[in-house]
């Protein structure tokens, strides 16, 4: 089934709201969002031109005869197929970006695949469905006080603080999930850019 289809199901079921009063939000044919927001600006638009341009695309990983790990077209996907998704911010002023955070959702019936996340370290927060994010893995109480791993096919979204980006410059976050179910689509669905007053970003 092809990715556009899957896209389809998974947002006809699936809310994509802002990150705060601020976010320029981006959905790819994967079904994955790209969120970029400038803190203390409610807008990343100046005029036409968006101060933070963000670019989302989706490649299939496979290996070849030789075992090397190689990234090609993921025009569709079936069970068990592993796809890496990847956002890349640009900041077109020429004046430094401050803020920066990238939200990817992990919709349902696609598996995070563990420490995935690129950049990771200090850099990348992953939560589950209760949206309370926290660093890889993710814990969650068990029974008689004790606490457990949470699976990762509960990681429902990834989180990157980037803080500055240069003037001019770009960066780029990436994840990898494995595709568990593959639903027919039912429901034809657009996803608009949400817009907020426009309130000049802060350098």
């Amino acid at each position: 089934m092809s990715i556009k289809k899957l896209t389809q199901k998974i947002l006809s079921r699936r809310r994509l709201s802002s990150l705060g009063a601020c976010a320029l939000l981006l959905a790819g044919l994967s079904g994955f969002a790209a969120t970029a927001a400038a803190q203390s600006a409610p807008t990343l638009e100046s005029g036409q031109k968006k101060v933070v341009a963000v670019v989302l695309t989706q490649s299939k990983v496979v290996k070849d005869a030789q075992g090397r790990e190689q990234l090609v077209d993921a025009s569709s996907v079936k069970p068990g197929d592993i796809v890496e998704y990847r956002a890349v911010y640009t900041n077109n002023t020429g004046k430094p970006v401050t803020g920066l955070v990238a939200d990817l959702p992990i919709p349902e019936g696609l598996e995070y695949q563990p420490r995935s996340a690129k950049p990771g370290a200090g850099l990348v927060q992953a939560a589950a469905k209760d949206a309370v994010f926290g660093a890889e893995p993710l814990m969650r109480k068990a029974a008689g006080n004790k606490t457990e791993p949470v699976p990762y096919a509960d990681y429902r979204s990834l989180r990157w603080t980037l803080g500055q980006l240069p003037a001019s410059g770009s960066t780029a976050v990436s994840a990898r999930a494995k595709v568990e179910t593959v639903a027919p689509a039912t429901t034809q669905v657009s996803v608009a850019t949400p817009t907020s007053p426009a309130v000049p970003a802060q350098r």
